[in-house]
């Protein structure tokens, strides 16, 4: 294979402009050190040269490359997120490194730390504040070095996605209080402390402008839905895709037909189509992990940290059912280009 060198006396230049061209930082702009390089880059491209990825790292003094943590590939949404993460990093020149930690707080620090080893430019994880290592994510606060949760608000000074309630929470509330109900129960479940307190705050104001008596709770384990069919709530609008379908399951067991609203994204609808439900509260998934992954490319290149809202919306139980569902198992997340 032919060097570097070799390549640089063929150009008739150094060999420090050969390495210049050849590794995409020059920046010049006069006429002739622009013919050098691109006579230096035909020549490699004649003689099949292929530049050390290492050594593109070193000179630009990045990998290129985000560290993206899932707890488990098996999950439809996480599946679908780290596609569509790979996706949005390709379209900006950056690759994206996977690594599964299984819900271990012990396997979340090691991979967090072999990621900072190994020189990414920034990591996204899906876990929850409980899971990140305390000392390791002060230290990436105070080296301003870019972190994103897409679990919301971190304890930690990180940048963050959340989805934001506010106006599709109220439509829902409104929603079951037209049909007659004068107690509605919210359920979300535990690990997103901050956005929690938050959605509260906004079904309690929305039960009260709509009269109606609020009853929130905090679910630790999808297991404890099954106890709110055996205390009979009529109406009742409840987080997370597991918990609905142990509770959806129990409804059925013990023939009680309550009205039921659940949280759902375009990667998860298929899931909520099974269901007797009234109506859902549809998330952007797609919208969050793009917007994630150009957040902490913005950091890499100077930018803040920021934490983002991503509004979701009402959908009653008509139009829901006429949603497009993407079966992820048997077409390509993304469209291929022509």
């Amino acid at each position: 294979m032919i060097t570097v060198k070799e390549i640089a006396e063929l150009a008739g230049v150094s060999r420090k402009t050969a390495e210049r061209a050849l590794s995409g930082v020059t920046k010049d702009k006069r006429s002739d050190a622009r013919k050098r390089a691109e006579k230096v880059r035909e020549i490699a491209a004649a003689y099949g040269y292929q530049p050390s990825e290492v050594a593109l790292s070193l000179r630009r003094g990045s990998v290129r490359t985000i560290g993206f943590m899932v707890d488990i590939l098996t999950d439809q949404f996480l599946a679908a997120a780290a596609e569509t993460a790979i996706d949005e990093a390709d379209r900006h020149g950056f690759k994206v490194a996977l690594q599964v930690v299984k819900f271990s707080p012990e396997l979340t620090g090691e991979v967090f730390k072999n990621f900072q080893a190994s020189g990414m430019d920034a990591v996204i994880t899906s876990c929850t504040s409980s899971q990140l290592p305390p000392e390791l994510m002060a230290n990436c606060v105070q080296r301003k070095y870019p972190v994103l949760t897409l679990c919301g608000r971190s304890e930690y000074d990180l940048s963050s996605v959340s989805v934001d309630y506010s106006i599709a929470l109220p439509e829902a509330v409104a929603h079951l209080a037209k049909r007659g109900h004068e107690k509605i129960t919210l359920a979300l479940y535990k690990g997103k402390n901050a956005d929690n307190e938050r959605t509260k705050q906004v079904f309690l104001q929305s039960c009260e402008k709509c009269g109606v008596t609020a009853d929130f709770r905090i679910h630790s384990e999808k297991m404890q839905a099954v106890a709110l069919v055996g205390e009979k709530l009529p109406a009742v609008i409840l987080y997370g895709k597991y918990s609905m379908r142990v509770y959806m399951d129990a409804c059925m067991e013990q023939g009680f037909q309550p009205d039921v609203i659940g949280f759902y994204n375009e990667w998860t609808l298929a899931a909520a189509q099974n269901f007797n439900l009234c109506g859902i509260i549809l998330e952007d998934a797609e919208s969050s992990v793009r917007q994630a992954v150009r957040q902490v490319l913005d950091e890499c290149g100077g930018g803040g940290r920021k934490h983002l809202d991503i509004p979701a919306r009402f959908v009653t139980e008509k139009e829901f059912h006429a949603l497009k569902v993407a079966n992820l198992a048997n077409q390509y997340l993304f469209e291929q280009e022509q």
